[in-house]
C-alpha cells in the first residue's frame, strides 16, 4: 500500500485528495492545510486525518502532493525532498528560478521523483498534436479567464501563461533566443494581463496572451508548421487540422500564372481540394479526466522509478522563461516615466459613459 498525503487542500488540493482517496493500492494517510477547519472538512470527506504541519506525518509517507499557494512551494518541498519523499508539486514549480533550481537539484541528489502539475500535458487534444509529424514554426496561444480571487500571490504569467509556456517548450524542443513582453496591472499588485513573444534558436516564434480579467474564458493554441496547421481548443478538447494538398506541396500551382479554369477552381475549392481540413473530437468518455491521469502517472512513477512526462527539469524551464517574460514586462517603457505593468501613461478619459455607476 502506497501512503500519500496532500499538502494544501484549497480549490485544487481538495480535488487531489478526493481522487487519491479512491485509488486502489493507495492510502491517503492525511491532508495538510494551515487552515485547520478546511483540513478537517476535507479529511472528513476523504476518510482520513487532518494536519496543519506536514512534519507531523512525514514518517508515514511514501510520497506527497503539494497544492499550496506558489509562495509556499519551496519551503514545503525542500523539507519533504530532504526526507527523500517523492513529490508532485502543482504548477508553477516555485516562485523563482533560484527556488525551482534548488528543488530540482535536491530531488536529483536525493534520487527521488519530482513531478510538476502542468495538467494540460494530459489534455487529449494536446497529446494528439504531439503524436503528429508537425514541426512547429509559429505558435499562438491564448489563455484568458475572469477574476477568481485565487492565486493572487502571483501574476497572470505564473498563474495562467505558464501553462502555455510549458506546452510551447514541449512542442519546440529548442532553446530560447530572446523574449519581449508587456503587461498591465488592472486590479493592483501583480500583472493581470500579459503579452509575450518568445523567439527560439531554431527560428520558431511563439506569441502568448494571458488575462485573468477577461469577460469570457479562452484556452486555445494555434500551431503552424511546414506540414500544416493544428488548432487546439483545450476546453472542448478538439482539434482543427489543415494541410496542403500534394499539388501545393509539389509547387504545381502558381497563383500568378493561372488559366481561368484553374483560377475559378482554386477560388471555389481552396479549402477542401487544395487545403484539406479535418476536425477531431479528442474526448474519450472511457478515459479518465486529466487530473486523475496526472495522479495515476505520479503513482506509477513512484512505484516504478519511471520519469514523469513533466519532471522537475521541465518545470524549471517553464519558470526560467516565465522569469524572462516578467523581467521584460516589468522594464517595458510605455513612455518617459511610465514603466512596467503598474506605471502606465495618464488616461485621456473614458471611452464611453456607462448607464450605471460602478460599485465602490
Amino acid at each position: 500500500m502506497l501512503r500519500l498525503a496532500v499538502v494544501g487542500v484549497g480549490h485544487l488540493g481538495k480535488e487531489h485528495a478526493r481522487i487519491l482517496s479512491t485509488f486502489p493500492g493507495v492510502s491517503l494517510v492525511g491532508v495538510v492545510d494551515s487552515n485547520r477547519a478546511q483540513a478537517e472538512r476535507i479529511a472528513e470527506r476523504c476518510s482520513t486525518r487532518a494536519y496543519v504541519d506536514p512534519r507531523e506525518l512525514m514518517p508515514q509517507l511514501d510520497a506527497a502532493v503539494i497544492a499550496a499557494p506558489t509562495t509556499y512551494h519551496h519551503v514545503l518541498a525542500r523539507e519533504l525532498l530532504h526526507a527523500g519523499i517523492p513529490l508532485l508539486i502543482e504548477k508553477p514549480l516555485a516562485a523563482t528560478c533560484d527556488e525551482a533550481g534548488e528543488l530540482v537539484e535536491l530531488a536529483r541528489s536525493r534520487g527521488v521523483i519530482l513531478q510538476v502539475g502542468h495538467i494540460e500535458r494530459f489534455n487529449p487534444a494536446f497529446e494528439e498534436v504531439q503524436s503528429l509529424p508537425l514541426q512547429p514554426r509559429y505558435l499562438q496561444a491564448e489563455r484568458c479567464g475572469g477574476f477568481t480571487g485565487r492565486s493572487t500571490d502571483t501574476g497572470v504569467v505564473l498563474d495562467l501563461m505558464i501553462h502555455d509556456l510549458d506546452l510551447v517548450l514541449a512542442l519546440t524542443g529548442s532553446e530560447v533566443e530572446r523574449v519581449e513582453a508587456l503587461g498591465v496591472s488592472v486590479l493592483g499588485g501583480h500583472e493581470d494581463i500579459a503579452q509575450a513573444r518568445v523567439v527560439f534558436r531554431n527560428g520558431c516564434i511563439a506569441d502568448l496572451t494571458a488575462s485573468r480579467v477577461h469577460p469570457e474564458p479562452r484556452r486555445r493554441m494555434q500551431v503552424w508548421g511546414v506540414e500544416g496547421y493544428a488548432g487546439i481548443d483545450f476546453a472542448r478538447k478538439t482539434l482543427s487540422l489543415m494541410q496542403p494538398s500534394e499539388s501545393l506541396r509539389r509547387g504545381m500551382i502558381d497563383s500568378r500564372r493561372l488559366d481561368p479554369a484553374l483560377a475559378s477552381s482554386l477560388k471555389a475549392e481552396l479549402f477542401g481540394r487544395f487545403i484539406q481540413q479535418q476536425q477531431r473530437d479528442c474526448n474519450q468518455p472511457s478515459r479518465a479526466d486529466q487530473l486523475t491521469r496526472e495522479l495515476e502517472e505520479f503513482v506509477h512513477c513512484v512505484r516504478t522509478g519511471a520519469t514523469p512526462r513533466v519532471d522537475g527539469e521541465a518545470g524549471y524551464r517553464a519558470i526560467e522563461v516565465a522569469t524572462r517574460i516578467l523581467d521584460s514586462l516589468r522594464s517595458h517603457c510605455w513612455e518617459a516615466g511610465a514603466i512596467g505593468p503598474r506605471l502606465l501613461p495618464p488616461s485621456r478619459g473614458p471611452l464611453f459613459h456607462p448607464a450605471t455607476r460602478e460599485a465602490a
